[in-house]
């Protein structure tokens, strides 16, 4: 007896173990992994979508931008495990399947109707936007949570509210994407439109003072995004991307001109050892029973 216990324990811990190391190497590939399923759809086009305008307070959009939404117009669509469904992003079929993101580069093409195809970048570990700018760890923290939709102080309430959300957003994404924290900068976006609020800093932001409360170290938060790690925690099994997005005129071909280029964030959750952990410890709890029960019958 006491050796099937022993052989039983053995047994167990070398699958445990087989089953974290599994795991841990998944999440060692999750980021190329993801650029692939993600660049491979729709005939390597990557997502194909429309862009949806924000007419409405229908979830997106404040004064000068603000959440987008993505409506889905090919054949594959990505994973959206990172998203709260209903909330910052639907898991329908056809037209009804789309997420929500945010800008974060400062150029955006106005007619948000026409066809669109986007690929995720992501190289030498480093995501980084169309402009030159690498995505920082405070956007990709911001979204994450966003797309989770658990985000601090955002109203999630279609309405105004989430409307003056989106655009306080927004403007933190600009602000942490180096697009209004110098004085030329805020001059720059501001004759454009598509700025960052001239008052935006770290202290009358709801987001950016979030992030210092969670850790009062601004040049944390400014780094260089690398979607291989975690950072103690902070981004847990969640990656997130810049998606680089082609805009297509509606014959499917780039504008008279050249094609316009508009740089958007994604989000996707990769394995978690938990999750496979309950798993493992389920199937071989049923093995373990099963075999006791043939040895009953014997």
């Amino acid at each position: 007896m006491m050796k099937q216990r022993d052989f039983f324990s053995t047994s167990l811990f070398a699958v445990l173990f087989t089953a974290m190391f599994a795991c841990s190497a998944l999440a060692d590939s999750a980021t190329e992994q993801i650029r692939d399923n993600f660049n491979n759809m729709n005939n390597q086009q990557g997502y194909a979508f429309n862009w949806q305008p924000g007419t409405d307070y229908s979830g997106y959009f404040g004064l000068h931008s603000g959440e987008i939404r993505l409506v889905n117009n090919g054949d594959q669509t990505p994973d959206l495990s990172a998203y709260q469904n209903g909330v910052t992003a639907n898991a329908g079929t056809g037209t009804d399947f789309y997420f929500q993101t945010f800008c974060v580069a400062p150029e955006l093409d106005s007619t948000l109707s026409r066809f669109s195809q986007g690929r995720l970048n992501y190289d030498n570990d480093t995501t980084v936007t169309y402009n030159g700018n690498p995505l920082t760890l405070g956007v990709a923290y911001l979204y994450k949570e966003f797309a989770a939709g658990v985000l601090p102080d955002y109203d999630f309430t279609y309405g105004s509210g989430r409307a003056d959300s989106s655009e306080m957003l927004q403007d933190a994404i600009w602000y942490l994407m180096s697009m209004g924290m110098s004085e030329q900068d805020r001059n720059l976006y501001e004759y454009h439109r598509h700025m960052v609020n001239r008052d935006t800093d770290w202290g009358n932001n709801d987001f950016l003072s979030g992030l210092l409360a969670i850790k009062n170290d601004t040049s944390f938060w400014i780094a260089a995004y690398n979607p291989a790690l975690d950072y103690d925690g902070l981004m847990g099994y969640t990656k997130v991307f810049v998606v680089n997005v082609l805009v297509l005129d509606d014959d499917s071909l780039p504008k008279q001109g050249g094609p316009i280029s508009q740089d958007v964030l994604y989000a996707a959750t990769v394995c978690e050892p938990a999750s496979l952990l309950l798993w493992t410890l389920g199937s071989f709890g049923a093995a373990g029973i099963a075999q006791r029960k043939r040895r009953k019958t014997l």
